[in-house]
């Protein structure tokens, strides 16, 4: 059963490569899962359990609609923006995509958040 789509699933990979590579970058890696999703949800309002079921396709915790569930992974990957660069979002991008391919037929994927925002943001 499917509970979310592989573009949902792609966003919130990201999403998750995004928050473990900021996570990193404070000199965290010798923290543990409750660390990581404290840091998540005060640094950016992030609820990294909700992130995690779209990735494992574990069922709607949330029990949001689609669109819903779009738009709440378009506000996590906005507040996330400012703390990333063009390389960081790029290396995000290929990692979610050969997540998909490897357990899905993959296809081509796109973030929640219009090309605009992203090209004003880290000058793409």
């Amino acid at each position: 059963m499917n509970y979310f789509s592989p573009e949902q699933q792609y966003n919130a990979w990201i999403i998750s490569d995004l928050l473990k590579q900021i996570f990193s970058k404070e000199d965290r890696q010798d923290a543990n899962t409750h660390l990581f999703e404290t840091f998540a949800a005060q640094q950016f309002g992030i609820n990294i359990d909700f992130v995690f079921s779209i990735i494992m396709n574990i069922g709607d915790t949330e029990m949001q609609t689609a669109n819903s569930t779009e738009d709440i992974l378009a506000s996590y990957l906005f507040s996330l923006l400012p703390f990333v660069t063009k390389d960081m979002i790029n290396d995000s991008k290929e990692n979610a995509n050969q997540y998909l391919l490897n357990t899905k037929d993959a296809d081509v994927y796109h973030l929640f958040l219009p090309e605009s925002v992203l090209r004003e943001t880290l000058n793409l």
